[in-house]
């Protein structure tokens, strides 16, 4: 027996016709006649009595029927269950992410996507070198983080860029001006990313070019955590922008920082299996949601500090 079968025995019980069946089958009257001889033929018992005012079902149709309903109610199910993974309306997602998007700016765009859709996320924090390692190892679906490796099992697509902000006590000499230039910062009290960061390379790397000596005091893995010791007058520091969401303005001065130091943020995959629809969607939302944050944020800061 076929489904093809199995719909023409529903069609006509719930009908009582062999020509309405046919008509909402989009079948000719013979055609659903011979689906029913066919598995009449299969099953080996009659399913209908025929009579002049339409049909009558047997016992042993009533029972079939009984089955039928079941396996019909389990194939809306699993269409149900399709459409909504084609939607990105169901599923799991195993994200890790560095500590201070997926603190400050992860959860209002993951509320915003999880809103009305059966999607299970299970959320970790790790610094960026540690997250790319969780994702070629352990199963993670998707990885956003800031460091590009050359590891193996893993791709990398670039999410969005930023630029990298000077963040200084409040009542700092330098909190007026507009925006803090390299030079300003000479043997200031400095608090750095550990040496093995790829962004840190990136600062010392500006401050070197440009003769500029620093005083570094602390160094710390982790830039909101570099930001919470700058809100305390340890020193300055140089980090992005979403590290210094969650601070007021009386906890934090921002200011922009030249030359520019670009920070990128890298969607991070394996790449030794497909992506699904639904991370594949979650990825997506997370882009639109983090540039538009990311453009609040640069706007936030410029027009408060004249440049």
């Amino acid at each position: 027996m076929n489904v093809r079968q199995l719909e023409a025995f529903k069609m006509i019980m719930e009908l009582g016709s062999f020509t309405r069946a046919a008509e909402r089958l989009n079948l000719t009257q013979p055609a659903v006649s011979k689906l029913i001889m066919l598995l009449e033929h299969k099953c080996g018992f009659q399913l209908f009595h025929r009579q002049k005012n339409g049909v009558v079902p047997t016992a042993e149709g009533e029972m079939l029927y009984a089955e039928v309903e079941r396996v019909f109610l389990g194939l809306e199910s699993i269409s149900a269950r399709a459409r909504a993974i084609r939607q990105f309306d169901y599923g799991e997602i195993d994200v890790v992410t560095f500590p201070s998007l997926g603190t400050r700016v992860l959860p209002p765009i993951l509320a915003e996507f999880l809103e009305g859709r059966q999607i299970t996320v299970t959320l970790a924090s790790r610094n960026s070198w540690l997250l790319v390692d969780r994702v070629a190892t352990q199963g993670v679906d998707v990885g956003f983080g800031m460091a590009k490796t050359d590891r193996p099992g893993v791709r990398f697509d670039l999410l969005c860029s930023m630029q990298g902000v000077c963040v200084l006590p409040p009542g700092h000499r330098l909190a007026d001006k507009p925006f803090i230039e390299v030079g300003d910062l000479e043997g200031e009290r400095f608090i750095s990313l550990a040496e093995e960061d790829g962004v840190q390379v990136d600062i010392d790397r500006t401050f070197a070019e440009h003769g500029v000596s620093r005083n570094v005091v602390l160094t710390s893995q982790l830039s909101e955590t570099i930001c919470s010791f700058v809100s305390s007058g340890l020193g300055a520091a140089i980090v992005d922008p979403i590290s210094t969401v969650g601070f007021r303005r009386d906890e934090l001065v921002v200011k922009p920082f030249r030359p520019g130091i670009r920070q990128d943020i890298w969607v991070i995959t394996p790449s030794f299996r497909d992506i699904s629809l639904v991370a594949q969607g979650l990825i997506q939302h997370v882009r639109l949601g983090l540039t538009a944050k990311l453009a609040e944020l640069e706007a936030a800061i410029a027009p408060a500090n004249g440049s």
